[in-house]
């Protein structure tokens, strides 16, 4: 089966508090579906690289 996807287009503050909040269910985990844990791992690594990109280009 085939899963839909879906984009989000965010400003720089909004990035910030997607990674803050995605964090916090990290550091709060309760427990449960190991791939619930694993997904918010590789999104906080890809919501990080958009944010050290954006670093990056405000710099230039």
């Amino acid at each position: 089966m085939n899963e839909p996807v879906v984009s989000f287009s965010y400003d720089l503050n909004a990035l910030r508090l997607e990674y803050k909040t995605t964090c916090d269910a990290l550091r709060n985990w309760p427990g449960g579906d190991p791939c619930e844990q694993d997904f918010l791992e590789c999104k906080k690594q890809e919501i990080f690289r958009a944010l050290a990109e954006q670093s990056l280009q405000l710099t230039v």
